[in-house]
C-alpha cells in the first residue's frame, strides 16, 4: 500500500512516517502545505492520504475538495471537534494525535479490508464492462456509500474516534457520568451524553427506553412484563434493559 502524508508539524510527520514504514507502507511523499499537497497527491496517486486538518491558511477539507484523484483519506489531528465533518466527507478513519502504533494498526487493518473489497469489485465490474477504465472504477468505489461511513456513528473514546455501524449497536447505557455503547463484539466508553446520541441516531432504528438507556429496535429479542406491571426488554445478547414509566409510550408505538 502506498501513501502520502500531509502534516505541517515536522516531528508529527517524522513519527508517522517512521511508524508507517515499519508497518510496510510505502511513503511516496511528505507534504506540509495544502496547495503543494494537492499537486503531489494528484501526481503520485497514492492508495491513501494521511491528512492533517490544520494546515495553516487552508485545512484538510480544502485539500479533499480540490483533489481530482480520490484516494482513501485518514484524518490525523489533535482535535476531536472535526469528527462529524470528517464523517460526512467519507473519511476511512479519524485518528487523534499522538498516534500510537496500536491505533495505527487498527487503521491499516481497515484500509487493507477496504482495498480487498475494492479489488473484488473492480474485477466484477471489469468482467462486466471491459472498456471501463480501472482508475474510474476505483475512484467510484472509494467514494460510494457502501464503503463510506454514511451508516456509521463516530464514537470518541480515550484518544481515538471509532466509526461504528448503526446495525452493530445493541444499546447505549449511561452510568456515573460515563456512556457505554454496547455492540455484540465490543464495548465503547465515551463522555458523550445519551441526549447527544439520541439526536445523532435514526429514530426509526433506536428507542429511548429509560433515562439511562437507548436501545436498538432491531436487537430487541423479547418484551418482558412482571406481575407488578413493570416492563423490561431482553436484547439479542441476553442483556435485560428496564423500560422507564415515562418511556412506555415510546415502546407502545413500535408494538402497534
Amino acid at each position: 500500500m502506498k501513501c502520502v502524508i500531509v502534516e505541517d508539524e515536522k516531528i508529527q510527520a517524522f513519527m508517522l512516517e517512521k511508524l508507517l514504514k515499519e508497518e510496510g507502507i510505502e511513503v511516496l511523499a511528505v507534504e506540509n502545505d495544502a496547495e503543494v499537497a494537492i499537486k503531489s497527491i494528484d501526481a503520485l496517486r497514492p492508495d491513501v492520504v494521511f491528512l492533517d486538518i490544520n494546515l495553516g491558511a487552508y485545512d484538510g477539507f480544502y485539500v479533499i475538495e480540490k483533489l481530482s484523484y480520490k484516494p482513501y483519506v485518514v484524518f490525523t489531528t489533535a482535535y476531536s471537534e472535526y469528527a462529524i465533518k470528517a464523517f460526512e466527507e467519507n473519511a476511512v478513519d479519524y485518528v487523534l494525535k499522538p498516534i500510537s502504533r496500536e491505533r495505527l494498526k487498527k487503521t491499516l487493518d481497515r484500509l487493507k479490508r477496504l482495498n480487498q473489497e475494492a479489488i473484488s469489485k473492480v474485477n466484477e465490474i471489469r468482467d462486466y464492462n471491459q472498456d471501463m477504465r480501472i482508475e474510474k472504477v476505483i475512484n467510484q468505489i472509494r467514494t460510494e456509500p457502501s464503503l463510506s461511513n454514511r451508516n456509521k456513528i463516530p464514537i470518541e473514546s480515550d484518544n481515538e474516534i471509532s466509526f461504528v455501524d448503526f446495525d452493530d449497536i445493541v444499546y447505549i447505557m449511561s452510568d456515573n457520568a460515563m456512556t457505554y455503547v454496547i455492540t455484540n463484539k465490543e464495548k465503547y466508553t465515551t463522555n458523550e451524553t445519551l441526549k447527544e446520541y439520541e439526536k445523532k441516531l435514526p429514530s426509526d432504528k433506536f428507542l429511548r427506553a429509560h433515562k439511562s438507556y437507548i436501545v436498538s429496535i432491531d436487537h430487541i429479542k423479547k418484551v418482558l412484563k412482571n406481575y407488578l406491571g413493570s416492563t423490561s426488554l431482553m436484547m439479542d445478547n441476553d442483556d435485560i434493559i428496564p423500560v422507564g414509566r415515562v418511556y412506555k409510550d415510546n415502546l407502545k408505538k413500535i408494538l402497534q
